[in-house]
């Protein structure tokens, strides 16, 4: 069951194809974690790999933790 909207974070739409998100889903549920903590996680470290790749670590830019602007 999905959670109430609590107003934190902005809601995103995206499109999956139905078995991928069902298997994500079923993934997700066996490590009791929801599929959005999986996206956002996710998300996370594409976003600090691509940093590192490009060296702006090195720079202004921190890593995103998984905890900025994502309650658990």
């Amino acid at each position: 069951m999905a959670r109430p909207a609590t107003g934190k974070t902005p809601l995103r739409n995206i499109r999956v194809p139905d078995e991928l998100w069902s298997a994500a889903m079923a993934e997700a549920k066996e490590e009791g974690r929801s599929l959005t903590d999986v996206i956002v996680g996710d998300l996370h470290r594409y976003v600090n790999r691509r940093r590192r790749e490009r060296g702006a670590l090195d720079g202004e830019l921190r890593p995103f933790e998984e905890s900025d602007n994502h309650p658990k």
